[in-house]
């Protein structure tokens, strides 16, 4: 059996097996998958399939028992067989999970995964240390876990644009950075052009408008 295509599996079915967790198996579950995500990083011999079998073990025990049978018959077929974590299930692989369980990061799988990787691609920089920031500003959490701040928020150095901060709290950047984050870097048909980019050129109220116009139209973002 190969657990990290089984895992893959998981993540593939998440939005209906998650909330079949409780809340200590969602804890019991992060510690496997940190340690087989950090071997997979370091690419330190066995420690991430070792890792991934426990994890294994953790979501067959913590399921009822009829979705664990599911999942372990499945386990028993072909396409579960082998060692490699580079295995994809239904556009999902074992990352997408870490990602949904370690992190809370929703943007994962076919659909979700490209608009992740595109915002990530705009400048950035990380954190400093490794405490919390400032909650109104957006944090985006790459495959791994590493944190990066989009560079556009900061008018210099490590000060945020005062704007940011007002939209964020009017997207609740602190619940969704991935929404806001996109809100900022998309075209936008109020602005004529996305966001970020207006930013420094006295266009501040037209911005905060047009967020506060967003979620009267849509409800929560």
């Amino acid at each position: 059996m190969n657990p990290f295509m089984m895992l893959a599996a998981v993540a593939a079915d998440w939005p209906r097996l998650g909330p079949l967790l409780g809340p200590d198996a969602h804890r019991a579950l992060r510690a496997p998958l940190a340690e087989m995500r950090t071997g997979l990083r370091t690419r330190e011999p066995g420690t991430g399939r070792d890792a991934a079998d426990r994890a294994v073990r953790t979501m067959l025990d913590a399921l009822p028992e009829n979705e664990a049978d599911r999942l372990r018959g499945d386990g028993a077929t072909k396409r579960f067989a082998g060692s490699s974590p580079s295995v994809v299930h239904e556009g999902y692989d074992v990352m997408d999970l870490c990602m949904l369980v370690i992190d809370g990061n929703r943007m994962v799988g076919p659909l979700l995964g490209p608009v992740r990787e595109r915002l990530l691609r705009a400048p950035a920089s990380s954190p400093r240390g490794t405490g919390p920031v400032d909650p109104r500003l957006i944090v985006l959490t790459r495959e791994y876990g590493e944190r990066q701040l989009p560079a556009f928020q900061f008018e210099a150095g490590d000060m945020p644009w005062e704007v940011v901060l007002e939209v964020a709290d009017v997207l609740r950047a602190d619940r969704d950075p991935w929404g806001a984050a996109d809100w900022w870097l998309s075209a936008n048909a109020w602005t004529g052009a996305p966001p970020s980019s207006l930013l420094g050129q006295g266009r501040d109220p037209e911005l905060l408008g047009a967020a506060r116009a967003l979620t009267v139209t849509d409800g929560d973002w």
